[in-house]
């Protein structure tokens, strides 16, 4: 198996709370690759910022019966040292200020996602 570790993921988020079942997989394959020894980042525009607002991610279960939360995946990715994103824009889309967002976020402005694209090893959008 190829040694990944040292390798650099971008995930694109793009979807938020009123799209639930495309919430979940950008999540999943973030603390997958962190899981690998890879260097991940989620960043969070357009509709995905709303997911980062405080409440809002508790309200959305993909599975109801299963107990996991939008929320609990996103405490997941950050218990793995998965890093969390947002575009200072896109919080003005949803009149959103940084006391809005849940703890662990950090905002960066839109070009930074240039940047970041070419400093990354892979990008992945969703």
């Amino acid at each position: 198996m190829e040694d990944h570790e040292g390798k650099k993921i971008l995930v694109i988020q793009t979807h938020g709370v009123d799209t639930p079942t495309r919430t979940y997989s950008p999540l999943y394959y973030a603390v997958a690759a962190a899981a690998m020894d890879m260097e991940v980042m989620v960043w969070f525009t357009m509709n995905g910022t709303n997911q980062l607002k405080k409440g809002e991610a508790e309200k959305v279960s993909l599975v109801p019966e299963s107990g996991v939360t939008l929320k609990s995946m996103l405490e997941m990715a950050m218990d793995n040292e998965v890093q969390l994103r947002v575009c200072q824009q896109s919080l003005t889309l949803w009149d959103m200020t940084p006391e809005d967002l849940i703890d662990g976020v950090e905002i960066l402005g839109a070009t930074s996602i240039i940047d970041l694209a070419l400093e990354y090893d892979h990008v992945m959008y969703f």
